[in-house]
């Protein structure tokens, strides 16, 4: 994608500063290249009328042309490059950009819509604008003769440009809530699937006890292992099955001035009885020692799935250590790490390891489960408080997550 704003910069295009934010945002919209709708074509037709304009334009600017998805009045195609617009100006402006006479202006008087048909003259338009403040396209009028539009025309003309950009919004929030439903019901399926294993395994041991047992203490022993490790399976998929809940709804913090030590302590305690289970031993070494402001709850899932992933890929004699510090220059900073000897990641995994991606989902070490949504939610709750992640991981020898957490303002 750099290469391409390299090479649009190269023709001289006038680039908005946010120009690859602004793309994304164009392509989130998943308008480009759809067919004619009447909510877009009638608004389009309105601003003529209201106008006194031959023609009007629903415009989107692509990386290099300019797609038109709504046109009254004119036949000459829906693709433009993006260098012979009008419109790449207009998307430049908080607000309306006009020419009263294009044969006298020395960036469009040589344009083949100028110089030859429909020989337009004059051009009024204003951005469709993102409530981010990001510029996709424009709405515009053009006339074959040199005019100007009045205040009252202009004003309408911006109102229009609003709705337009107001059922864009519309479109994409419709958009994400059908693909959040086909997550959804991907993820129950899933968790049918998933979640019958343990299950038959504690039934069917429960049931063989109370029918079939003859006392040997050996086989008890079997069994009540295969009962601990099926009821493990279900507390661990539990809490993938509210992390999924939290992904969902958490996107607003909290502030707490955090004793950042005695968290972690506290989540250490509730580990040990798996660990010690696992023959896992867990070490800390933190330097934490006033108070720091972020977010209690949300750093304690960050932890507890970063703890808990370290168990899951761990086997016997496997050591997990957790380290924390704070640094203080212009802002305190939190530094964390989460390190074990266990099984490392595939390479292969790394690239979309912070993504929702159950094709790449592994068991742990005595067959734990996963839905695959731990690692994308402590992404999600780092990028809330303006952090970072990062991974050092090799197959075999272990791997290791630090976590750099910036302290919040009350």
């Amino acid at each position: 994608m750099l290469r391409l704003f390299e090479t649009i910069s190269d023709k001289a295009y006038p680039i908005p500063e946010n120009e690859a934010e602004r793309q994304a945002k164009v392509d989130q919209y998943q308008i480009l290249d759809t067919l004619p709708e009447e909510e877009f074509e009638s608004l389009v037709e309105l601003a003529a009328i209201i106008t006194g304009s031959p023609i009007s334009l629903m415009n989107i600017l692509d990386h290099d042309r300019q797609w038109s998805k709504a046109v009254f009045g004119d036949e000459s195609g829906q693709t433009t490059p993006r260098s012979e617009t009008v419109c790449q100006y207009t998307v430049m402006q908080d607000g309306n950009f006009e020419i009263e006479d294009l044969t006298k202006d020395e960036r469009f008087m040589n344009m083949s819509y100028v110089e030859g048909d429909p020989k337009y003259r004059s051009y009024s338009g204003f951005p469709l604008i993102t409530p981010e403040g990001y510029k996709v396209g424009a709405l515009c009028v053009l006339d074959t003769k040199p005019k100007k539009l009045d205040e009252s025309q202009k004003k309408a003309l911006k109102t229009l440009a609003n709705e337009i950009m107001a059922r864009l919004e519309l479109r994409n929030k419709q958009h994400q809530l059908e693909q959040l439903n086909k997550e959804k019901d991907l993820f129950l399926r899933a968790v049918n699937h998933d979640i019958k294993s343990p299950i038959n395994g504690i039934v069917s041991s429960a049931h063989y006890l109370k029918h079939h047992w003859d006392g040997d203490r050996d086989e008890l022993n079997e069994f009540l292992s295969m009962i601990e490790l099926s009821g493990q399976k279900l507390i661990n998929y539990t809490g993938e099955l509210m992390s999924n809940s939290m992904f969902q709804t958490s996107n607003e913090l909290h502030l707490d001035e955090t004793a950042i030590e005695e968290l972690i302590k506290d989540l250490i305690h509730i580990y040990t009885p798996l660990a010690k289970a696992k023959g896992v031993d867990i070490k800390l070494d933190c330097n934490t020692s006033s108070p720091f402001i972020l977010d209690n709850e949300k750093f304690k899932l960050i932890l507890s799935n970063l703890i808990s992933n370290a168990l899951k890929f761990s086997s016997i004699n496997d050591t997990i250590t957790i380290t924390a510090n704070t640094t203080e220059n212009k802002q305190k900073v939190l530094h964390c790490s989460v390190k074990d000897t266990g099984i490392g990641i595939p390479e292969d995994f790394i690239p979309t390891l912070f993504q929702k991606n159950r094709e790449q989902q592994r068991q742990g070490t005595q067959g734990e489960i996963s839905t695959g949504i731990g690692l994308p939610l402590v992404k999600h709750l780092i990028d809330l408080h303006g952090g970072g992640i990062k991974v050092k991981t090799e197959e075999g020898r272990g791997t290791t997550f630090h976590v750099v957490i910036p302290e919040q303002k009350k």
